[in-house]
């Protein structure tokens, strides 16, 4: 058997790659802003009780949580492929709340999604933009 092989003479094409959304969420500074203080919200007490009638109390474990409540706000943004994701707003001790929005979405095989944190009056907390340059080297 004789195998033959032709070149190709039409120009050969560059593979475009896998086309995906890509999250890059909020900056550093924005998630230790919302990350919050531990707050002990209870001690959890257990009980084993086995098969044959014998019971183990356990030592008593403390249970945190944030002092930041975390909650889905109702809004969403969408990806390239018409995929919903959540955004959340942040509720610190003290009342004031937070909303995450997306600052920017470039392209690079697929829509990059960098989040930054805002105000109840609309307006950017500047330490939660990510710097131009990050996002521009996308």
């Amino acid at each position: 058997m004789v195998l033959s092989f032709q070149r190709a003479t039409t120009k050969r094409r560059r593979s475009m790659g896998i086309r995906c959304d890509q999250f890059m969420g909020l900056n550093k500074w924005a998630l230790n802003f919302v990350k919050g203080e531990p707050v002990l919200v209870c001690t959890e007490e257990v009980t084993r009780v086995y098969p044959d009638g014998r019971r183990e109390t356990l030592e008593p474990r403390p249970v945190h949580e944030s002092s930041i409540k975390k909650e889905e706000s109702g809004e969403s943004y969408f990806g390239m492929f018409g995929d919903s994701y959540l955004l959340h707003e942040h509720t610190f001790p003290d009342g004031r709340v937070y909303f995450e929005k997306v600052q920017a979405e470039p392209w690079s095989s697929g829509p990059v999604f960098f989040l930054a944190l805002q105000d109840e009056n609309g307006d950017w907390v500047p330490e939660s933009l990510w710097a131009e340059k990050v996002i521009k080297a996308i």
